[in-house]
């Protein structure tokens, strides 16, 4: 079942009698919803127009625009025939009812009503509003597995077939070198089309908080650790790497291997993005009962509108610059699930053709 906190939810609500609007707004605060209360069906849609609302309590009978029209306008609308619509309204009559029901309402309520019944019919809607947001997302989630999936499958596989095909083929004259160039082409197709499948099951295992061991760690000594996997990611690409660790231990309850493949999948990153020659810097320091380790270069940097999408699964910045560099798009995904199962949370500044900053934030153990 989706969960989600009252405070995030918005209601409006429509009802052209004050002492209903205010009724229904002592109601709706009981529970800490917000609302925004409108009396007419005109500015209802203008309302709707500049926010999209999680449920629209509606009333029927209004000057001008009637509910019965809110709702259809609504409902042609694209971007906001999904939201749910319950009918709250003195209308007794059957052919009401229908009605509401036939122009998209997924409920109704006669007044007068009883507040238990307005707010678990309210609960219930906002419920299944959830349900079918996350249905979608999944829906949408799926499409894009599939096409990146059958994409990055698609292409190793053929660079497989194409040379398999010319080393079994008999009458093919090849030297040792060419078969060595071939073997090596092979594998390295194989080892993308492994990386990426290692990579899902990986992102899957994580965000079910499988396989985390949980201990008191220190976080600068598994820097220092991991210092010589660091210098040799930097010296591929003869990057300057400038490390700034405490003097003293940051404690936190951590998974030594989960964080070392944060910690390792940032400054990776910020190689690979950051041209020849570049600077790359990490540093860990204490901030009250927080630890930040942040991670940044003066590389390719990341698009203003790019940065929002930046840690969702397959997502990769749109440039020619970006897209040469080798990766599934899972990265940074995973990064983000691994430091939400420490309770922790990463954020991400950056500037075109200037370079990026990773900060992951991490509480410090009390006893520390």
């Amino acid at each position: 079942m989706v969960k989600v906190q009252n405070t995030d939810v918005y209601i409006l609500v429509v009802d052209d009698t004050l002492t209903n609007r205010e009724v229904m707004a002592r109601i709706l605060s009981r529970k800490k919803y917000q609302y925004k209360l409108i009396a007419n069906g005109e500015e209802a849609l203008v309302a709707v127009s500049q926010r999209l609302p999680d449920l629209i309590l509606l009333d029927i009978s209004m000057p001008g625009m009637d509910g019965f029209e809110v709702c259809e306008h609504l409902k042609a609308d694209e971007r906001t025939r999904n939201i749910p619509v319950m009918f709250i309204s003195a209308l007794d009559e059957t052919e009401d009812k229908v009605r509401a029901f036939q122009v998209g309402g997924v409920d109704y309520i006669t007044k007068p009503f009883k507040i238990e019944e307005v707010l678990a019919r309210v609960e219930t809607q906002i419920m299944l509003a959830m349900q079918r947001k996350e249905i979608l997302a999944l829906s949408e989630l799926k499409d894009q597995l599939i096409r990146t999936v059958s994409h990055d499958l698609k292409n190793p596989l053929h660079v497989i077939m194409g040379y398999a095909a010319l080393l079994m083929d008999g009458g093919y004259t090849t030297s040792p070198d060419d078969v060595q160039s071939m073997s090596k082409h092979i594998y390295n197709s194989a080892e993308r089309m492994y990386s990426l499948v290692t990579n899902l099951l990986e992102l899957s295992q994580i965000e079910d908080g499988v396989s985390f061991e949980l201990s008191p760690l220190s976080l600068t000594r598994l820097c220092q650790d991991m210092m010589p996997e660091f210098e040799m990611i930097a010296q591929a690409k003869h990057h300057t790497l400038t490390v700034e660790l405490p003097t003293t231990d940051i404690i936190v309850n951590g998974d030594t291997m989960r964080l070392g493949q944060v910690l390792s999948n940032l400054v990776s990153n910020a190689c690979k993005y950051t041209p020849e020659n570049g600077h790359v810097r990490l540093s860990v320091a204490q901030h009250n009962q927080t630890v930040h380790l942040c991670v940044e270069d003066n590389g390719l940097g990341i698009p203003k509108e790019a940065i929002p999408q930046l840690f969702n699964k397959f997502y990769r910045v749109n440039s020619v610059e970006h897209r040469a560099v080798e990766g599934t798009g899972l990265g940074l995904s995973i990064v983000k699930a691994i430091i939400e199962q420490h309770h922790g949370k990463i954020e991400v500044e950056s500037e075109l053709n200037k370079g990026s900053k990773f900060t992951v934030s991490l509480p410090i153990m009390s006893d520390n």
